[in-house]
């Protein structure tokens, strides 16, 4: 058997089946593009799914790929089995080869064979292999063409070797090799491939894409059958390594052995819990590199809550072998000199990647240091009582109160054998959601499917085409032939000037004008299928005959874009493209598009950078796209194959979905980007550029709107009329105006500094005659007062004063001061501070209970409030009891 690195394998698996007639198409995104059914990118079949479907026809018939894939989120759930088994992994590349409608099972089958015995060197008696019980045809390859052993070929069910998308569509066969690694985790002998021991490995998965599933169930046989293979690449490291698991392999062994010199221990050498946070921090460092590399940052949901939950695993197994924010940045480089030559995006984003390790870190520690101590305590708590599950009351808790993820509430347990109880922790994340009430009957109209050739987009060039009407939908996606005068809904035509809404460019307006009637297009959106959707409001009559109908009539229109909007629209994406050669110039070329909109009014762009800009970034960033346009560049179009676009250095961006040839727009020297977008022809047309706010949009992620052209004098417009109200305002003029607001300013800040003084002086008056009124049984003293307009921080205030000017427990007694206050007319609000055996946080929810209102905090202090105004007047006598009956 051949001893291969695992860089050395990728490139022989690309040479072999380039030799073999396929096209090396690069790794796809790890965000599925134009697929919102996954959210992240967990086979190698993902990016060609379209033409499996023949959604899309691609220009070569066979590929062979490595694919970054993900298996954490949704679905395809590694992530609580890392570290704990020596098999899974978050990351992983899938090696894999791609047949559509050219090879088939021969082939399919023989280039495996070939590769593993003749490329690879394997051993032939240490391969097995299955195939559908009901696939004679693949059993057959095996047997007589291929000459394995029969004993050796397993026939299994549609568990394990039938293969499909979905419920319905395409789906087939499948055959899988496996490997005899000799070694068992659970020390079997005995057993065969249906063993989940770990002996046998399964090594290469061959999917046969032969069949379609209709909705009753039923396979009828695709026209044109596919292959779609796939070989994990750590799997395969591991086999020609001879080692017993993949974090043996060269593929991990780089970053244990950095965790070894860190730490001084060793890995495997008897310690399980080290060898699990290992085997955790040198599988997650990985993963987070990569998806620092995608752009994703950590946030409350989608892509940026996994890879959260996937740095608070990390951040937990790391500070229990006492690694610090450097040493997790020392290790995620080892990640970069490993994978680098043939990821070369990790290393030019590895600046993103130690930004956000390092935010997240430090937010990581004050959740865990609040929350790890409790889980302590209850976890000594149900040992001691010898109870085997921490409650769902608790993990809820945990979480709600501190933050602390459910995640890490099952690793503790997990490690201390103890369960957790989900189902009630899930009910109870449950019922705390406020569920919006989604419109019922809302057609998915992106997602409609017709039986209809692609619309033809006739609308770089020309603003207005003739073409053939061929359908009409109403609102609730019915096809009509005869549509009512003064219908809406939406018009399709063979070929249409009107750019339809995608690349974050709003769709055109306009009117489309017919013989008996018109329609006055207000927006144009497109199907998956790219079946373009005009929608409007028909003024006349409509007559669409079936083409079958023997006084069948082609129904011509004539279509015009709305010209001016399309302009200002034009002007404004080029003017995102100018911004985004900005942005890198001024931020670093680690700051990307991370999203954008563009329609005649304003431009929208997202992007990654850790902090809010500065002015000074701001104007320089608004004076170099300027100097762009002034420059008056020329806007050119090319259109190329995917590989030679991506070879040149085009920018392109992970969400949006490309095919085989792409549209490259160039400006000048200063910007070349991936865009199927419409563009002015000189930069010149664009005018002006002004930015008009700066903003977060989540963690790691910033938002710049800004004016061209028309839109820009507009806003001066605005910012004159502005000025000149405030002169007339302050009887000024524009000479005297800036020095008299800085008068205002001066005059108001010493006005509020006397304000603030009066209050702090009135405040401790109250406070005096505040603690006049104190009250005690036995050891403990209460205060209870209601007050009127007061605010919540003024009633906390006024009680810290009380507090701090009274050494109320130098006695050693408890006391509690509960304050409520009739707020701006329309509810009552309370809070309470507390020390010694006294808890704030269950009198007001007591408190809360009796007024019918909502409260919480902590034991030292708490607040709530009621809606509930006729609880007022008693306010003072209700508390009093409450406090009376805790007493007791």
């Amino acid at each position: 058997m051949k001893y291969l690195l695992s860089n050395e394998l990728r490139e022989l698996f690309i040479a072999f089946f380039k030799e073999k007639g396929h096209k090396h198409i690069p790794s796809s995104s790890l965000i599925p593009a134009g697929d919102n059914s996954i959210m992240f990118t967990n086979a190698g079949m993902v990016q060609f799914k379209d033409y499996f479907t023949e959604i899309t026809k691609p220009s070569f018939k066979r590929a062979v790929t490595v694919q970054k894939c993900m298996r954490a989120g949704g679905k395809h759930n590694d992530l609580e089995n890392v570290g704990k088994t020596t098999r899974h992994h978050t990351f992983f590349e899938m090696l894999g080869n791609f047949s559509f409608g050219d090879y088939f099972k021969n082939e399919a089958i023989e280039f495996a064979w070939d590769f593993l015995i003749n490329e690879l060197e394997i051993d032939d008696k240490k391969l097995f292999v299955t195939v559908h019980k009901n696939d004679e045809e693949g059993y057959l390859i095996w047997k007589d063409k291929i000459k394995i052993d029969e004993k050796k070929i397993y026939k299994l069910d549609d568990e394990t070797n039938l293969w499909q998308m979905g419920d319905i569509g395409p789906c087939g066969y499948s055959s899988e090799i496996f490997f005899d690694t000799g070694f068992s985790e659970w020390g079997h002998a005995e057993c065969d491939i249906t063993c989940d021991c770990g002996r046998y490995l399964e090594i290469w998965n061959l999917v046969f894409m032969q069949f379609e599933r209709d909705i009753n169930g039923k396979l009828s046989n695709l026209p044109k059958p596919s292959i779609d293979t796939g070989m994990g690449l750590e799997r395969m490291a591991r086999v020609l390594q001879n080692v017993k698991s993949n974090y043996d392999s060269d593929v991990f062994t780089p970053y244990i052995s950095e965790i070894e010199n860190i730490t001084g221990k060793k890995y495997q050498d008897g310690n399980d819990l080290y060898d699990t946070a290992a085997r955790v921090i040198s599988d997650h460092i990985r993963t987070s590199v990569f998806l620092s590399s995608e752009s994703i940052f950590p946030s409350n949901e989608g892509r940026g809550y996994v890879f959260r939950r996937i740095l608070r695993r990390l951040f937990r197994y790391a500070l229990k072998l006492n690694l610090n924010i450097n040493n997790l940045v020392y290790i995620g480089n080892t990640v970069v000199l490993t994978m680098a030559l043939f990821y070369p995006e990790i290393r030019e984003s590895f600046g993103i990647f130690e930004k956000i390790i390092s935010d997240e870190f430090e937010r990581f520690k004050g959740t865990l240091n609040s929350g790890i101590k409790l889980l302590e305590d209850e976890i000594s708590h149900l040992k001691a009582k010898k109870i085997k599950t921490i409650s769902g009351d608790f993990a809820f808790k945990l979480y709600d109160t501190y933050g602390f993820p459910i995640d890490l509430t099952i690793d503790a347990a997990n490690e201390n054998n103890l369960n957790v109880d989900l189902s009630g922790f899930e009910k109870l994340m449950q019922n705390q959601k406020n569920y919006s009430k989604q419109k019922k009957g809302k057609v998915d109209f992106i997602g409609l499917d017709f039986d209809l050739n692609p619309t033809v987009f006739a609308g770089y060039n020309n603003l207005e085409e003739e073409s053939e009407i061929i359908g009409f939908l109403d609102e609730e996606g019915n096809l009509l032939n005869n549509p009512e005068n003064n219908a809406t809904g939406f018009l399709i035509s063979d070929k249409t000037p009107f750019y339809a809404e995608s690349g974050g460019q709003k769709g055109d307006e306009g009117i489309i004008e017919w013989q008996s009637g018109d329609f006055k297009v207000d927006k144009t959106i497109k199907t998956k299928s790219g079946i373009f959707l005009h929608h409007g409001r028909i003024i006349g009559q409509l007559n669409i005959p079936e083409v079958s109908s023997p006084d069948y009539a082609q129904v011509k229109a004539f279509f015009k874009v709305n010209q001016k909007l399309r302009r200002m629209t034009e002007a404004n994406h080029s003017a995102t493209h100018l911004l985004h050669a900005a942005l890198r110039e001024v931020l670093g070329s680690s700051s990307s598009q991370q999203g954008s909109y563009v329609d005649s009014e304003k431009l929208r762009f997202d992007f990654n950078y850790p902090k809010p800009l500065t002015d000074d970034e701001i104007r320089k960033i608004e004076m170099i796209v300027n100097d762009f346009i002034f420059s008056n560049y020329a806007v050119q179009i090319e259109e190329t194959e995917m590989e030679a676009a991506l070879n040149s250095g085009a920018l392109h961006f992970f969400d949006e979905k490309y095919g085989d040839k792409v549209r490259i727009v160039n400006i000048g020297d200063v910007s070349r980007e991936f865009c199927g977008g419409t563009h002015i022809e000189r930069t010149g047309s664009i005018g002006f550029f002004k930015i008009t706010s700066e903003s977060s949009v989540a963690s790691g992620i910033r938002r710049i709107e800004a004016v061209t052209g028309y839109n820009y004098l507009n806003t001066v417009y605005i910012q004159e009329d502005n000025l000149n109200n405030i002169i007339v305002l302050l009887n000024s003029n524009k000479a005297d105006i800036y020095n008299k607001i800085i008068k205002l300013y001066y005059d108001y800040e010493f006005i509020e500094k006397e304000n603030k003084e009066l209050k702090y002086s009135n405040f401790m008056l109250k406070a005096g005659e505040l603690y006049k009124e104190f009250k005690k049984i036995g050891n403990y003293s209460y205060l209870i007062k209601k007050l009127d307009n007061f605010n919540p921080d003024e009633l906390k205030e006024l009680a810290n004063m009380v507090k701090s000017k009274y050494d109320l427990s130098s006695d050693g007694n408890s006391f509690i001061i509960i304050l409520g206050s009739f707020y701006q007319n329309e509810k009552i609000i309370y809070i309470a501070i507390a020390e010694g055996s006294m808890d704030a946080a269950k009198i007001i929810k007591l408190i809360s209970e009796e007024l019918g209102g909502k409260g919480g905090g902590k034991k030292d202090f708490a607040q709530g409030g009621t809606s509930n105004l006729s609880k007022y007047e008693e306010f003072e006598t209700t508390v009093e009891k409450i406090i009376k009956n805790y007493l007791k």
